[in-house]
């Protein structure tokens, strides 16, 4: 009995041992498959894509990126249609919610953007905090633009930092793609006007606002003068980008006008809504009490203040 064992117990444990080794083998296998497809389509090698596929790499694996991620990166168009026709995920993050969509837009592919929202892409789907029109805006690609419009995509949605699309267009210098966006619907919604909540309103909470959000930018007293930054003394009332040391934007300069107790409400609010292409790098101040209060401080900055509007 104890020969019979032996000779079981040999016959097992080889049997073991190529199953491991096997197992061993396809899990290397794996992420070298996925490379080389990956390495295909860097290649533009639409034959070696399909033969690949045929042989059963996997369409939707991830290696770093996907197959699709890659192909929209590089605006092959004819071998990212291939991946989709064989089931790649066209709404697929990689690192950074970065899609496919992304990729093609920040690209300026707009071939391929068409070809994603064709077969479904979701065209708001936030990736590194922008949708893919803030990313084809920045670009300057007016037809990813129109493509992702007609998709349904949200003119005025806006990134972490509170940025619309055509803020980052005009910011880019890309006219056409903020002339297309403000004819599409973008800008600022309608807010309530402030003149009326001015006389009820903290001047010295406003200060404070003033203290956390404006005083690392701005100057706040007559007399200090900083190169490059701007002075806020007596700022309601007075012409916009008026103080001939700072270099404003271009946007400030066209905007003409002065600094009413309503253009700092808009302005306030939000900047780069109010102002598409304004350099000012703050999200706004949504509350309406808040921005009550900080004008209210703001109007205290002067020998002579504006006088409050009449209810």
């Amino acid at each position: 009995m104890e020969g019979l064992q032996h000779r079981e117990d040999t016959m097992v444990r080889p049997s073991k041992r190529v199953i491991a080794a096997l197992w061993v083998l396809w899990l290397l296998n794996l992420p070298a498959q996925a490379s080389s497809l990956g390495d295909l389509v860097k290649h533009g090698d639409l034959s070696g894509v399909a033969s690949a596929l045929d042989k059963g790499a996997a369409v939707n694996e991830v290696d770093g990126v996907t197959a699709l991620y890659i192909a929209c990166e590089g605006g092959n168009v004819e071998i990212a249609k291939l991946l989709i026709d064989r089931g790649a995920d066209v709404n697929m993050p990689v690192s950074w919610q970065r899609t496919p969509l992304y990729a093609a837009n920040k690209g300026g592919y707009s071939d391929v953007v068409k070809l994603l929202l064709d077969n479904g892409a979701d065209p708001n789907q936030v990736a590194k905090s922008q949708t893919p029109l803030h990313v084809a805006a920045e670009k300057g690609c007016l037809h990813c633009v129109i493509h992702l419009v007609d998709a349904g995509a949200d003119v005025n949605a806006l990134t972490s930092n509170g940025n619309p699309p055509i803020h980052l267009a005009k910011l880019s210098g890309h006219e056409d793609v903020v002339a297309y966006l403000r004819g599409h619907g973008a800008g600022q919604p309608a807010i309530a006007p402030i003149s009326a909540r001015l006389a009820s309103a903290n001047a010295e909470s406003g200060k404070g606002i003033f203290a956390e959000t404006c005083a690392v930018c701005h100057l706040s007293a007559p007399d200090r003068k900083i190169a490059k930054r701007v002075n806020l003394w007596g700022v309601v009332g007075r012409p916009k980008a008026a103080q001939s040391d700072v270099p404003y934007s271009s946007a400030l300069k066209e905007a003409g006008g002065t600094w009413t107790f309503e253009d700092l409400n808009s302005f306030i609010s939000n900047p780069a809504f109010a102002l598409p292409g304004t350099d000012m790098i703050f999200p706004g101040l949504p509350d309406e009490n808040q921005r009550a209060n900080l004008i209210a401080y703001l109007r205290t900055l002067s020998d002579r203040p504006l006088p409050l509007p009449e209810n």
